[in-house]
């Protein structure tokens, strides 16, 4: 058996995330120990409420109120944070790390908002912040950028970084329904995830992409700075389009570093159903990285769910342990590294297009339009037209796909071809990701 080394640490919160770890943390704890010789050790739990009713397997001794019960314990080194919200989190985490006390956070809102700060705070005390678990999954990512891939140029990121996403555009591309028909199946609601919080309009992967970017990249962008859409505004005809077209729909967060400067991004994306993205179903997540000497690489896990969060706390309480105990000269050189290169505007990036533009049907609509796109310098790779009698017998579609153009250009056209009095309602556009990225 390994000669046994004890690993100290607090959990901060008892909530869902709180109790669900603590409970694989009971049934996991041995067989590391086995593994490992580590002993992982919960010393505090620190709790809002003493007298809540909790399940019977908490150690109801360890609950305390009083963070200084935590600060003031010599023998805890890292601290678990699954409180969750900006406030009181973000004070109560300033203190332990102002006691060098090593953070693990599955707090997401608090680390797109506070990260700069945190992360120099932490770096002037020379301690280490872990951020993978607040990404809601349980695909190393994060870690893999720092660790596996530290000998690679990174030139771009693709992310599935929503698995409640992923699941509701999985069914409703399997049985080609709507949203709402979507949302009714027991898959969705056995996930475990509030319905309130599922990524209508992009902000919860807007949330994540801000702590990758900094965390992987150095990238400094407070979310709500990041161009974000959600799925809501996809029908069941986009989904019907986009498979006659070879495409699937996915959430994707987007990185890419032009040399001068980044480009970040999170939207719905025309996937082409042969690329490897496009195979990731259901609630699972996956990252593809465009690296130099690797070229496409790719991790791929379950993305949603108390366990898969927990299966990285553990990690990371072990990847901690070690640098306490066998690499302490890590402290002394660990920083979160700034990059100050911008991150381009949405209206800059250049992208593939796919855009349906619904029409009075007659003759003439597919060189009107392309007309107005050739007069911004837009070179149309396709044009289809059809009229769908299951939407209505007078009007009729125009499908352009577009291999190469300015985001800027695009819109520019599309707002011409809206005064185009052949138009006939919403226009839709989306963006593709190519083959070959």
């Amino acid at each position: 058996m390994p000669r046994r080394k004890d690993i100290n640490f607090a959990l901060l919160g008892l909530g869902k995330l709180g109790l669900g770890f603590y409970r694989l943390w009971t049934q996991k704890k041995d067989e590391i120990f086995k593994k490992t010789g580590f002993n992982l050790i919960l010393k505090k739990i620190l709790v809002k409420h003493p007298t809540f009713e909790r399940p019977d397997y908490i150690n109801q001794t360890l609950l305390t109120t009083n963070l200084d019960d935590i600060l003031n314990d010599g023998e805890i080194k890292i601290a678990i944070d699954a409180i969750g919200g900006i406030e009181p989190t973000f004070s109560i985490v300033k203190r332990i790390i102002q006691n060098k006390i090593h953070i693990i956070s599955a707090n997401r809102i608090m680390l797109a908002s506070k990260m700069h700060e945190l992360a120099d705070l932490a770096n002037a005390n020379k301690i280490f912040i872990q951020p993978e678990p607040s990404l809601g999954g349980g695909v190393p990512i994060i870690s893999t950028i720092q660790r596996d891939l530290l000998a690679n140029k990174i030139m771009a990121l693709y992310g599935i970084l929503s698995g409640t996403s992923n699941l509701i555009l999985t069914k409703m591309t399997e049985r080609k329904v709507s949203l709402q028909e979507a949302l009714k199946s027991k898959d969705i609601t056995k996930l475990g995830e509030s319905l309130s919080i599922i990524d209508y309009e992009g902000s919860d992967a807007a949330q994540k992409v801000s702590i990758l970017a900094a965390a992987a990249f150095g990238i400094d962008i407070d979310y709500l700075h990041i161009y974000a859409e959600g799925i809501s505004e996809i029908s069941d005809f986009d989904i019907k389009c986009a498979d006659d077209y070879g495409y699937v729909f996915k959430l994707l967060a987007i990185i890419k570093d032009h040399g001068d400067q980044f480009e970040v991004r999170v939207h719905p994306t025309l996937v082409p159903k042969t690329h490897p993205l496009a195979l990731v179903r259901g609630e699972f997540n996956a990252y593809l990285v465009d690296t130099d000497l690797l070229g496409n690489f790719m991790v791929y896990g379950r993305g949603v769910g108390i366990k898969a969060t927990s299966s990285l706390i553990l990690r990371d309480i072990l990847f901690l342990g070690n640098i306490i105990r066998y690499s302490p000269s890590r402290l002394d050189t660990y920083r979160l590294n700034w990059n100050d290169k911008p991150v381009i505007s949405i209206e800059d990036i250049e992208s593939a297009y796919y855009i349906r533009f619904p029409c009075i049907d007659k003759p003439g609509v597919i060189g009107l339009i392309a007309t107005v796109l050739g007069k911004n310098n837009i070179n149309i790779a396709s044009a289809h037209a059809e009229v769908d009698k299951s939407v209505s017998d007078s009007i009729g579609f125009v499908h352009i796909l577009i291999d190469h153009a300015r985001e800027r250009d695009v819109l520019k056209s599309i707002e011409a071809v809206k005064k185009l009095s052949i138009i006939r309602g919403k226009v839709k556009l989306f963006r593709i990701l190519k083959e070959t990225e």
